[in-house]
């Protein structure tokens, strides 16, 4: 079955009305239907795609200023810059469930076009900071900022597409942080031959990429649409053959409140957790790369300019390996596979950083880490949230990832230490200790995955005496339900 036609279970739908269904245009061949998503896949997902790669860019800037002087000229002494990396993390966690709320009572239209102006002209006050201090507090205010983004932008292919179209886009998602390494290093590199007294080489990354992301969070504002019936880029027949696909889906509960009853219920289960921290474990490999390859580039005795450039290898590598994890599912039949696959690639280039001091040989194992953590960031996220059935887990869900991405990005920020150079042992032997673990928590999540599906077919509960609206409450409990494996 194509990913296009997406066929649905056929689970707990909504009831549509008489009069939407006689306006439904005959699709008999699915052909509508397909142009209707490539359509969605052309704007919505492109818009948001094209924001997660300033989203990268805003990220990676940070190394890439570090090897054009950035500690020197704000006065850094040894760990200051670890901790310059690491503090928007901790703002990016606490404001993550204020900005999802937010999200939900002003629509992802406004919010995530507000917080891409806002997380951009915070990039640009970068370039006015003066010492560490002006510095740190720009990068916490920068987390705060950011903090809805990535949850905002999930939740929104959750609500445009069906589940079995789900992890394919969350992939094309996720392979912007590595298109942002791959043209973020050039870039940052031919910013550096500005030569104007106005602003120090690194002081013009910051504001230059900062100003290009506030301009197109005012784009987005026109671009973007919460649900497929508001959106002023589709045709009438277009949102009724959408809407249609998604109710059959079961996505129409996107409209409805989260169930507070089924939010306990899902803050204790272990699947979520373990799908999640797969993206917690690929997010040292993708942290590595976007805030320290330059860095390690640069200590193997590369000049300022070249560390930067080199930065696209491991950034070309990261986006075949997403580009490339789409297809993975179809390869091994199921996503468990296809996450062993990746972290692979993770161990293997994880053990050539660790065993060698070979100049090209440790570029390529950078390249090698790349295209595993990148993988694995769209397989683990895309995994995530095809098992979910409903908003209430979807909202909780999402979260969870985000939030164990996050933390697997403070984790990160400390494992790249000054003193550790050139070999960096210490935040090499990290990430083969998340690469491992990886392999883990994905098994632990297979085994749950399989048991309950197991479950459903043997034990199916019964629901005749429900109403509609229960029915659809009990989302992943449901027994049309089948977790994707």
């Amino acid at each position: 079955m194509s990913d296009d036609k997406a066929q649905t279970d056929g689970f707990y739908s909504d009831e549509t009305p008489k009069q939407f269904v006689s306006e439904i245009p005959e699709d008999p061949s699915g052909k509508k239907l397909r142009w209707a998503f490539r359509k969605v896949d052309a704007t919505l997902l492109f818009v948001l795609f094209l924001s997660n790669v300033l989203n990268s860019m805003d990220r990676a800037n940070l190394g890439l200023s570090k090897v054009a002087g950035l500690e020197e000229d704000t006065g850094m002494e040894g760990s200051d810059f670890n901790v310059a990396a690491s503090i928007m993390y901790p703002s990016y966690l606490v404001f993550m469930l204020p900005s999802n709320l937010a999200l939900r009572k002003f629509g992802a239209r406004i919010w995530l076009s507000l917080i891409t102006v806002v997380w951009g002209v915070i990039n640009m006050c970068m370039a006015f900071a003066k010492n560490r201090t002006d510095f740190i507090l720009c990068r916490l205010f920068l987390g705060a900022a950011e903090a809805g983004a990535t949850p905002g932008a999930l939740m929104l292919i959750a609500l445009w597409y069906p589940r079995q179209m789900v992890t394919s886009r969350v992939a094309l998602f996720y392979s912007a942080f590595a298109a942002g390494a791959v043209i973020g290093g050039p870039i940052a590199s031919g910013i550096m031959k500005i030569d104007n007294p106005r602003f120090l080489h690194w002081e013009w990354i910051f504001f230059i990429e900062g100003l290009v992301t506030a301009g197109f969070g005012l784009l987005m504002f026109l671009l973007l649409s919460d649900y497929p019936e508001s959106s002023w880029l589709f045709r009438r027949e277009e949102k009724l053959l959408l809407k249609q696909r998604m109710d059959e889906d079961q996505a129409e509960g996107g409209h409805r409140a989260v169930n507070k009853r089924r939010l306990l219920r899902h803050a204790v289960d272990p699947l979520v957790y373990a799908q999640a921290l797969i993206l917690f474990c690929a997010n040292f490999g993708v942290n590595t790369i976007l805030t320290f390859s330059a860095i390690i580039v640069n200590k193997l005795g590369y000049s300022p300019s070249a560390s930067q450039a080199m930065q696209a290898a491991p950034g070309i590598c990261g986006f075949l390996g997403i580009l490339i994890s789409r297809y993975y599912p179809k390869v091994f039949k199921n996503h468990y596979f296809s996450s062993l696959f990746c972290s692979s690639w993770l161990v293997v280039g994880s053990i050539i950083l660790l065993a060698t001091t070979n100049n090209g040989a440790r570029i390529f194992a950078l390249c090698l880490l790349s295209f595993g953590a990148f993988g694995n960031v769209a397989i683990g996220p895309g995994w995530l949230m095809s098992n979910v059935g409903g908003p209430t887990r979807s909202a909780f869900g999402g979260a969870i990832n985000v939030i164990c991405g996050g933390l697997g990005g403070l984790c990160t920020s400390y494992i790249y230490r000054n003193k550790d150079a050139p070999r960096y042992m210490f935040g090499h032997g990290m990430n083969l200790f998340a690469a491992l673990l990886s392999i883990i928590v994905a098994t632990i999540a297979y085994a749950i995955i399989r048991y309950r599906n197991k479950r459903k077919e043997t034990h199916p509960i019964d629901i005749s005496h429900l109403s509609i609206d229960d029915q659809i409450d009990l989302e992943n409990d449901h027994p049309d339900f089948r977790y994707v494996e």
